[in-house]
């Protein structure tokens, strides 16, 4: 699309907590997928179990293209879970603002480490995720503080 800026985005699923399925906690066979309009990245793999919920220590990258002025782009994080059978269990979503790790609050670069509540398909609160994401710039190398 014509003067559509495009990003890439490297993100790092870290965790989930207050996973609840039928009533009972999820700590094993969770799983998470970033969705930014529509484009769709890879799922951060299976869980390591650390206590009593899910970790996960997965880096993805995607590009998206930064939306119009004026309008405000989401990036989706849904959280599932594998039940009997194979099947995937959607746990929650999280509807993320672009501006949160584009530069509004920090240098565009720089890490965020963020936490979402996360919302089941009732619109009841369902857990939180945690993960980082990072806007990748061509030639940007890690620093010191001198």
């Amino acid at each position: 699309q014509k003067g559509m800026t495009t990003r890439k985005l490297e993100i790092t699923a870290v965790s989930a907590e207050g996973l609840l399925i039928g009533g009972k906690p999820v700590k094993k066979n969770a799983f998470v997928a970033f969705d930014i309009a529509g484009n769709y990245s890879n799922r951060a793999m299976r869980t390591e179990v650390c206590g009593d919920h899910p970790v996960w220590k997965e880096n993805l990258e995607t590009e998206f293209s930064l939306p119009p002025k004026k309008k405000e782009g989401f990036m989706y994080v849904r959280v599932y879970c594998e039940i009997s059978g194979g099947k995937d269990k959607h746990v929650g979503t999280a509807r993320v603002p672009i501006k949160d790790f584009t530069g509004g609050y920090a240098p565009e670069g720089f890490l965020h480490c963020l936490s979402y509540r996360l919302w089941d398909e009732y619109g009841k609160r369902n857990g939180i995720v945690n993960f980082s994401a990072r806007i990748v710039k061509a030639g940007l190398h890690s620093f010191w503080l001198r």
